[in-house]
C-alpha cells in the first residue's frame, strides 16, 4: 500500500523532517513525545523513530527512553493520530505490526466494554468519553487499522 511508510532515522532528524516540509507528520510526532513524557515512569526521552505513518493520521513511535524506576522497559511504542494515543510495551510489540495489533486489541476491549455498559476501570485508559457514540466512532477506525494498515505491514 503505497500510504504507509517506513522510516528508520532516529527522531531528531525523521529523514530531514522538518515542520516546513511536513507538518502533519511532525505533529505527530510532537503528540508522540508530549504524550510519553506525561507519564511519571519516563524520566526523560533518549531518542526514537519513525516506524510507520499513514496518511498524516497515524504515527507509530518507538522510544528509548530513560526509565524512571526499576521494572519499567527501556523501549516502547507509541501510537498518535486521529485515534486514541496509547503506549505499547515492548512484549506486546515486538514490531511497527504486533504493536498494533496489541494497540487494536486493548482498544476493542474498551469498545466492547463501554458498547455492552460494563465498567471500563480494567480498561487501558482511553481520553475519550465512554459513550456510544464514541466507542462506534473508535470500533470504525479500528476496523480500518485491521483491513488498511495491518494487513498491509
Amino acid at each position: 500500500m503505497k500510504n504507509i511508510k517506513y522510516q528508520a532515522s532516529t527522531f531528531d532528524n525523521i529523514a530531514g523532517l522538518t515542520k516546513e516540509d511536513n507538518s502533519h507528520l511532525y505533529d505527530l510526532s510532537i503528540e508522540a513525545k508530549n504524550y510519553l513524557l506525561r507519564h511519571q515512569w519516563c524520566k526523560s526521552i533518549l531518542s526514537g523513530w519513525l516506524a510507520v505513518c499513514w496518511e498524516e493520521i497515524l504515527g507509530v513511535f518507538l522510544f528509548e527512553i530513560e526509565p524512571a524506576g526499576s521494572g519499567v522497559d527501556q523501549f516502547v511504542w507509541i501510537v498518535v493520530g486521529d485515534i486514541p494515543r496509547a503506549y505499547i510495551d515492548v512484549e506486546s510489540g515486538r514490531d511497527p505490526r504486533s504493536a498494533l495489533e496489541s494497540y487494536v486489541t486493548i482498544m476493542r476491549d474498551w469498545v466492547e466494554a463501554v458498547l455492552n455498559g460494563e465498567p471500563i476501570e480494567d480498561c487501558y485508559p482511553v481520553e475519550v468519553p465512554a459513550t456510544k457514540e464514541y466507542a462506534e466512532i473508535l470500533q470504525n477506525r479500528l476496523d480500518l487499522l485491521d483491513t488498511l494498515i495491518i494487513e498491509e505491514l
